[in-house]
């Protein structure tokens, strides 16, 4: 039995919905399908579903701006990515032959051009063994041969379990291990977005599908390249932005209808409602959200599934003080930082931000991204220039550019990148995450669907991952509709 939460958090903007249920079904929009999300999911279903002549359909998104956790941001002639940022896997990845045939692919920077350094919070030269050593173990780690020994346990025990072997192996200094093997686990919380590398059940981790981390590629005019892609050939009367849903009555009549309703009250009344809102909204709000109760079954997947956080902190001069075009810094901690600055124990290196050599950039993951956020802008700005000060031992110029992204506090959102199965969940009710992907169906019609790169059981927590769940769910439609209407 897993624990729910017993009422949605307070102060939600779903709290203050207009109407009633007598308003929301007498004046109800007609639909076949309505889509809930506007990110990668939502708009490759909408896409399929329009491209396969299903073009009665709604998409209601949330937010004022499409592409959910694709978010590109443009200042003063600057570009920076919120969210998604990369294309894994070279050509083994859709994006990346989708790039380019559509002439955007941004040459790749190899990481022989980059200046590379290691230092310790204060300074000193680390020793580079323990960058070796835990490069080394990333590549482990990531086989299935060697992740599948412990399939029981979380993901980061097999990292734990090595790194004093392989650190010795490469002749690491005794006194930095312990700083090693933290900047060990802030690079797998980075990638994964989690407080504890042991949280994530390490079967669920084996099941994702790596290209190599080898290749990173870019889009070079920005990620949102591929929203405007995926959104042309949808009419632009189907979209309405600003529009997040707030009721979903999913057991209307004998025909099995969904009521969908909005934060401003407008109705929808669907054959079909695909949700692609993220796990980490729909955990919170599930309660309120859904009328009925979701089945059983689809309240524990979701009990055993959590959206990791990994932000970004960016900063931006007139010309680069570190003097060199791509510039990677790796940082350990060999002392605890206490108080407001504990925040920046997350942050393992610095990166110049492609095809922009004045900027760095940085990832915080889990509960150090969580402490940073609930800061005052202008104090994280400090916090970082003081510590580029102390890492470097030079002195920092004042930006001309910050950002800093603030997933966990989107209530759309409620974190970032990577969905993860707990560790208990992995052993139990979700060895793979083919329940996330269940339709709630009725009568043999599919009434709930679900897409986001949280139901992918192979590519989740990638944008490739969400497009695929999107079409995935729109063609269980479309087959629907061919086998009952012909």
């Amino acid at each position: 039995m897993y624990c729910y939460p017993p009422h949605p958090v307070r102060g939600h903007p779903c709290d203050n919905i207009s109407g009633n249920y007598g308003t929301w079904q007498a004046n109800a929009i007609q639909r076949e399908v309505v889509v809930v999300g506007g990110g990668a999911a939502g708009l490759s279903a909408a896409r399929t579903l329009i491209r396969n002549g299903v073009k009665n359909i709604a998409l209601l998104e949330a937010q004022d701006y499409l592409g959910g956790r694709v978010k590109t941001h443009r200042q003063d002639g600057i570009l920076t990515e919120d969210g998604a940022e990369w294309i894994h896997g070279g050509s083994a990845n859709r994006l990346y032959g989708l790039a380019r045939r559509m002439g955007v692919l941004s040459p790749r920077v190899p990481d022989s051009s980059y200046a590379w350094s290691a230092k310790t919070e204060t300074g000193r030269n680390a020793d580079p063994a323990g960058y070796d050593a835990a490069e080394t173990l990333y590549e482990i780690c990531e086989r299935n041969s060697v992740l599948s020994q412990y399939s029981d346990f979380g993901y980061g025990k097999c990292y734990a379990d090595k790194f004093s072997g392989e650190y010795r192996r490469n002749r690491g200094r005794r006194s930095e291990r312990a700083a090693w093997l933290h900047f060990l686990e802030m690079w797998v919380n980075k990638d994964t977005g989690l407080d504890d590398w042991r949280d994530q059940s390490a079967r669920d981790a084996d099941h994702f599908t790596d290209w190599g981390l080898d290749q990173w590629d870019q889009w070079r005019a920005g990620y949102d390249a591929l929203v405007a892609h995926l959104k042309k050939d949808i009419p632009a009367g189907t979209i309405s932005m600003s529009s997040p849903v707030c009721k979903i009555f999913w057991d209307q009549g004998d025909k099995g209808q969904v009521l969908v309703v909005t934060q401003s009250g407008v109705s929808y009344l669907a054959d079909h409602a695909l949700i692609t809102a993220s796990v980490g909204h729909l955990k919170e709000r599930q309660d309120s959200l859904f009328e009925p109760a979701l089945p059983r079954a689809y309240r524990d997947a979701l009990a055993v599934t959590e959206l990791g956080l990994a932000d970004k902190v960016q900063l931006g001069w007139r010309s680069s003080w570190w003097g060199e075009p791509h510039y990677n810094l790796n940082i350990i901690f060999t002392n605890d930082i206490q108080g407001e600055k504990s925040w920046l124990k997350g942050i393992m290196e610095f990166l110049t931000i492609h095809n922009q050599s004045n900027m760095l950039q940085a990832f915080v993951p889990g509960e150090y991204a969580r402490k940073m956020e609930a800061l005052p802008e202008e104090t994280v700005k400090r916090h970082l220039l003081s510590f580029l000060a102390d890492v470097t031992g030079k002195s920092i110029p004042e930006p001309s550019f910050f950002r800093r992204t603030q997933w966990q506090k989107n209530v759309w959102m409620r974190g970032s990148y990577n969905s993860y199965v707990t560790v208990e969940g992995g052993n139990t009710i979700m060895r793979s995450r083919q329940p996330l992907a269940q339709a709630v169906e009725k009568n043999g019609k599919p009434v709930l669907l679900w897409a986001g790169e949280h139901t992918h059981t192979t590519r989740y927590g990638t944008v490739d991952g969400a497009m695929d769940t999107g079409e995935r769910e729109a063609y269980k439609i479309i087959d629907y509709m061919d086998a009952t209407f012909g």
